[in-house]
């Protein structure tokens, strides 16, 4: 899944002084991620053994006699073009999508749901540097670094990234950057790198306005946004009135003691854009009923309106939780600054997203006769594990030969 796209990567380090190729490099980068050890530093400490040197040497192709210094590794990330390690990890998820791996996944058994959401990378007291966003707060200005991601998410809580966009000042500008203006220049790379990939966007409310919802018709997007009644308030009354002229567009379901009501709505209107609406009341007993409410760009009807609620809109929270939250409080230290270079800072989130990436196929995957969580405790103590493993067991080069040119399919637990 990696080889080639490694192989791909430009180097710009003085060729006559290189010992570490550019893909040993990421492999390590990519393992200190996947192992969790929470600082560069660290990968000294915890792979220098005859096992994880031969292990990295294994998975790299290489020949080298000791651990790249991270030092090493800062020097190569520093140089490198976020954009092209950010193709390595579109490659990766170019290869599950050919595969048909996530074929059962999708949402009316055509389309894949990617949710979009923006979070925090870094914060700083001091400017970092001329990209810096800036916020007052108390009375002191605090800079800070924010990503737009793009994840394809899953019932079963896969969040696989599929697209980055960094939000960040430019030189000069008068007006900061922000989410929504980074989701505008990301829209057309992702449907550039996907052209003809059928898919789901799962948005929140701040995207519910005309702008959006022109560019995602323009791209060949369908859509589902949460919708609140702030967002467009004539169209949010118009649902409230007309739903009572269609009394048959209900639905009642219970699931064990959890009661959800569902009412849908087709053709409403905003600034001559149609789009439709769907609503879901879920009533908990001992907690008061929660109203979930999204605009669609999909017909619902009777058939399908739990499927849109249950595996599309609630699913968008994939990417909170199962995909920063894990990544933020979950030890890969997301916010952690690994590096002070905005160009190396960009990389190593980029190398969190391909570590995650590869960590969930190994523990959604039916690998395993029962959940990580359940035989290893936490999905923390079974990255512990893998390290444990690799630093003490040399994975010999004809297993690895063997495990790399099988036909094998991933297969995912879909519970």
């Amino acid at each position: 899944m990696l080889g080639k796209s490694l192989d791909a990567l430009p180097d710009f380090r003085n060729s006559e002084l290189r010992v570490y190729p550019a893909r040993h490099l990421v492999w390590a980068g990519i393992l200190l991620f996947l192992f969790r050890l929470g600082a560069r530093r660290r990968l000294r400490f915890d792979l220098s053994s005859p096992a994880g040197i031969a292990n990295l040497n294994r998975l790299a192709g290489t020949d080298l006699e000791a651990i790249p210094h991270p030092d090493t590794l800062l020097y190569l990330l520093r140089r490198l073009p976020p954009d092209d390690l950010g193709l390595v990890r579109s490659e990766m998820m170019e290869t599950l999508l050919r595969s048909r791996a996530l074929e059962s996944f999708r949402l009316r058994g055509r389309l894949y749901t990617i949710a979009a959401d923006g979070t925090g990378m870094l914060v700083f007291h001091e400017r970092h540097c001329e990209h810096c966003l800036t916020q007052e707060h108390h009375g002191r200005t605090i800079y800070y670094h924010n990503v737009l991601e793009m994840k394809l998410v899953t019932p079963n809580g896969l969040a696989l990234s599929i697209a980055t966009e960094f939000i960040e000042n430019t030189d000069g500008a008068t007006k900061q950057d922000c989410e929504l203006a980074a989701f505008y220049r990301l829209i057309p790379k992702l449907r550039k790198r996907f052209p003809m990939l059928p898919i789901c966007l799962l948005l929140d409310g701040l995207y519910l306005n005309q702008n959006v919802l022109s560019l995602l018709a323009k791209h060949r997007l369908d859509y589902i946004i949460t919708f609140k009644e702030g967002s467009l308030p004539t169209a949010y009354s118009e649902f409230q009135a007309l739903h009572q002229l269609t009394p048959n567009q209900t639905l009642h379901r219970q699931t064990g003691a959890v009661e959800q009501a569902f009412r849908w709505l087709n053709g409403l209107v905003h600034e001559a854009i149609p789009f439709n609406a769907f609503e879901c009341v879920e009533t908990v007993p001992g907690k008061k009923p929660t109203t979930f409410f999204w605009a669609t760009s999909l017909t619902v009807t009777e058939k399908n309106v739990v499927e849109l609620s249950q595996n599309g809109g609630r699913c968008r929270w994939k990417i909170e939780n199962e995909g920063f939250n894990t990544q933020k409080n979950g030890g890969y230290n997301l916010t952690h600054a690994y590096s002070e270079n905005e160009t190396a800072a960009k990389n190593f989130y980029l190398l969190l997203q391909i570590a995650h990436l590869l960590a969930q196929l190994v523990e959604k995957s039916r690998l395993f006769p029962r959940p990580v969580a359940v035989l290893f405790g936490s999905s923390r103590a079974f990255a512990r594990r893998l390290l444990e493993a690799f630093r003490n067991v040399a994975l010999t080069a004809e297993r690895l030969h063997d495990i790399l040119t099988a036909g094998y399919q991933v297969r995912f637990d879909t519970s």
